[in-house]
């Protein structure tokens, strides 16, 4: 039997026909953004804003200007105050030097555009990254959801119990093979 022989022209030889084929197959895969559709944005993960954490672990301004835990939920909402929506981009990222933010409320990257295409600011006052990340910091504890008495309008419909003490949970062991004897008698 003769063995054939494959050249690399042969392998990469692909008609247009046959990579639309393949290509149909394939999932989607987001690509990246471009650099310069990143221009101009700053990045800001929950660590750089904690109080509690170190600069080693990731805080970026000083502990008296930081804040106590900040999920990226409220960084989000104060940074959509502070600049329109569209200039305010969430993302489900975990920053890499903190482990605790790899999972919700403290995972996520929020994107902030502080300079348009053209390179001039979209907010006056704020030119900087260190700017930026202050004044976030200075409002997350004046949003309402960090105010004593707050009540959280979904509670209800996540199943929380009155006080806000968690999940509501139903009272008795829910050991099915114990509790088979006690229902009948």
């Amino acid at each position: 039997m003769a063995s054939e022989r494959v050249t690399v022209e042969d392998v990469t030889d692909v008609s247009e026909e046959e990579e639309e084929e393949a290509g149909a197959a394939r999932p989607a895969v987001e690509k990246p953004k471009d650099k310069n559709e990143m221009k101009g944005t700053v990045c800001i993960f929950s660590p750089y804003l904690n109080k509690n954490k170190t600069i080693q672990e990731g805080r970026r301004i000083p502990s008296a200007a930081a804040c106590d835990d900040p999920t990226a939920w409220e960084i989000m909402e104060v940074c959509k105050r502070i600049f329109p929506p569209e200039l305010v981009e969430g993302e489900n990222k975990g920053y890499s030097r903190d482990y605790e933010a790899q999972w919700q409320p403290m995972r996520g990257r929020i994107r902030v555009r502080l300079f348009d295409k053209d390179g001039k600011p979209t907010h006056p006052e704020i030119q900087t990254r260190k700017k930026l990340w202050l004044a976030v910091s200075a409002l997350i504890p004046k949003i309402a959801s960090r105010q004593p008495g707050y009540v959280d309008p979904h509670a209800p419909q996540l199943g929380m119990a009155a006080g806000g003490e968690g999940p509501v949970v139903p009272k008795g062991s829910t050991n099915r093979k114990k509790n088979k004897g006690k229902a009948a008698k």
